[in-house]
Parts: structure tokens; sequence; C-alpha cells
């Protein structure tokens, strides 16, 4: 049962990513509040490693850390969405996967 929901989910994200990538990737542009925090963040992980944007869409978040120095990846579920992702930005690796298991250790 929560497979074929996942499995929905992903399906569902496939069909609409291009359209997604379209009206979502400027969207930090319009949100000077989300960019604060999100340079918080950067600055508090600059040093740490690799940043992974979970459920990355179609890339967004990750180019925006990017262009602040962080050495950043996404991963989604939707190969599509990952599709777009790679597409927009060639300079991040993104990957297909599942956050509930991440291929990382704890």
């Amino acid at each position: 049962m929560i497979q074929e929901k996942i499995s929905d989910v992903q399906s569902g994200y496939d069909r609409i990513a291009d359209e997604y990538a379209r009206r979502m990737f400027d969207e930090l542009q319009h949100k000077p509040l989300d960019r604060r925090l999100l340079d918080r963040f950067a600055e508090s992980v600059r040093h740490d490693g690799v940043a992974c944007d979970l459920g990355c869409g179609p890339g967004h978040v990750a180019h925006y850390l990017h262009g602040r120095g962080i050495d950043v990846c996404g991963m989604d579920l939707s190969p599509g969405m990952i599709q777009c992702a790679r597409r927009l930005n060639p300079g991040i690796e993104f990957h297909p996967g599942d956050m509930r298991a991440l291929p990382v250790n704890d």
C-alpha cells in the first residue's frame, strides 16, 4: 500500500516535471526571507562537507547554495525532476532516490 502511494507520487511528479521546473526554478528571486535563511544555512555548513538538497525538484535550492560556494548535491524521488535538475544545473550532481533510505551512514 505505501509503495503504491510512493509510486503514485513519483509518477505524478514525473508527469509535471517540465512545467514545475518552468514555474519554480526562479522562485527564490521573489522570496527574500527564503534567501536569507539559505544564506544563514550556507554559512553554517560552509566547511562541513556536502549538503544534500533532499526532494530537490528542479534543483533551484541546490543552485542557490552552489552559487554561495556550498558543495551541494540533490536527490529526488522523481526521475523526471532529476532530469530537469541536471539540465538546469550542469555543475551540480543530482541523483534519483528516496529520502527515507539514504545511501549514507547515519
